[in-house]
């Protein structure tokens, strides 16, 4: 399934479409995993719900570990196919598979064993404490499949191959939503047996889909131009380990900052009115979001890819220009999406939760947030495209500034002390994405960044 397309030379809009559409519906699929998740714990209570939407924050902290990985992998591997050199995208593709499975395989025990302690440190509600923990403890293991899945994408969209993943990630899907139903509507597969799996069936459906995710990514990976990579493991090389790091480790601490301000932003949510119901709310409007700016991370992904290729074949004003066409496709879309949102958020709100105060909040939440949507285009997309320029850094500092001197403390000032309750929230957010967007065009547009060396 691997392309020979190396994404630098013929039209740059066909190209775009090359590899944009396999990573939409990829990303779409991803998220809808998430909105199926929330929508089936739904139906077992407002605990679950909430606990589902934090455990899985919780998780994050580990995921993003990886992710970094993947986002040093797609530069190194693209800049090096870009110019042809097949030994160093091998090496890099390699070594970042030695990586994610020893860390994979450290951070699922760690994440099972210290599960009840992460979740009681974001709430003091004891029935959400419990289904997180229960939550969290089985599903914590899907980070060593997954680890696997993730690199492995990375290193085929970095080739320009963005098919492969569309069709592993499918299968997950399917997998993981088919056995979210089975399980926690019909106790499958102990239903016999008089054992009720609750939301632990969620974390059992999730673990499924990602273990054929890892095989099926094996598979292709033995059949494509990267199969010298599952032999280029061992011995650990550390200079491509090192540069892996100097790339991943700003994108591990971008995401960190965001998943942080995520659980502070949850902290604020207690202090509000209903909380139960607002955090309800928030892991509701969260997945629904999700579902909508998807599309954003695969034009961010596709970009990435794009970009790391042309500067390798040294084609900078291709680059540059890919950047901003792949923006405006965001931003159109975004504008469609924040229509959808703003106009039916209270259809929406029905289909996801029947509790009156939790859907009065998520319709505040997605008529609030949609009016920031086309800016969450400019910060996504162009920072897809630093990424691929190995350019890292400046995303670090622009999540750290809008999220923890902006978003945090407006949040706290609007719903506390303005007395907004949630919706003092719910416009921190909005605010903080329109500043993060402008800002990184500002960055993008001074082609500083073309400068970057891997």
């Amino acid at each position: 399934m691997a392309s020979d397309n190396t994404l630098t030379k013929g039209n740059l809009w066909h190209a775009i479409w090359l590899m944009s559409w396999p990573l939409v519906l990829t990303t779409v699929a991803n998220s809808l995993v998430g909105l199926v998740d929330v929508q089936v714990a739904g139906s077992l209570d407002a605990s679950a719900q909430a606990a589902v939407g934090l455990a899985e924050h919780v998780l994050f902290l580990f995921m993003l570990t990886i992710m970094s990985i993947g986002v040093g992998t797609t530069a190194l591997v693209s800049r090096a196919y870009g110019t042809g050199n097949q030994d160093e995208y091998i090496k890099a593709a390699g070594q970042s598979f030695l990586l994610s499975i020893m860390l994979g395989l450290v951070m699922a025990f760690t994440a099972s064993l210290t599960a009840q302690f992460a979740i009681s440190l974001f709430t003091k509600n004891q029935a959400v404490v419990e289904a997180g923990r229960d939550y969290l403890t089985a599903y914590s293991f899907v980070l060593i499949p997954y680890s696997l899945t993730i690199i492995a994408n990375a290193a085929f969209r970095a080739i320009g191959d963005s098919k492969t993943p569309l069709y592993i990630v499918a299968c997950m899907t399917a997998i993981n939503i088919a056995g979210d139903y089975l399980t926690v509507y019909y106790n499958f597969p102990v239903a016999s047996l008089g054992i009720k799996l609750g939301i632990r069936g969620l974390a059992y459906a999730g673990l499924a889909g990602s273990i054929v995710g890892a095989i099926l990514a094996f598979y292709f990976l033995k059949k494509s131009k990267l199969a010298p990579s599952l032999k280029a493991l061992l011995p650990a090389d550390p200079e491509m380990l090192k540069k892996i790091c100097k790339i991943g480790i700003p994108s591990a601490m971008q995401r960190l900052f965001w998943a942080l301000s995520v659980f502070v932003i949850f902290a604020v949510l207690t202090l509000c009115p209903n909380s139960v119901q607002a955090l309800a709310s928030w892991a509701v409007g969260m997945r629904v979001e999700a579902l909508v700016f998807m599309p954003l991370v695969a034009l961010s992904l596709a970009v990435s890819s794009i970009v790391g290729q042309n500067l390798g074949a040294r084609e900078f004003d291709r680059a540059y220009a890919a950047g901003w066409r792949v923006t405006g496709i965001g931003i159109a879309m975004m504008f469609a999406a924040a229509l959808v949102l703003y106009m039916g958020a209270d259809l929406i709100a029905s289909a996801m939760t029947s509790e009156p105060v939790a859907k009065t909040y998520t319709v505040a939440y997605l008529k609030i947030n949609a009016l920031a949507e086309p800016f969450l285009a400019l910060a996504m997309v162009l920072g897809g495209a630093l990424q691929g320029a190995g350019e890292t850094r400046t995303p670090m500092l622009l999540t750290l500034l809008t999220n923890w001197l902006i978003r945090i403390p407006l949040s706290y000032v609007l719903a506390i002390s303005f007395h907004m309750g949630v919706d003092g929230v719910w416009w921190s957010m909005a605010i903080s994405i329109l500043i993060h967007g402008l800002l990184m065009a500002l960055r993008y547009q001074s082609k500083e960044w073309l400068k970057e060396k891997i």
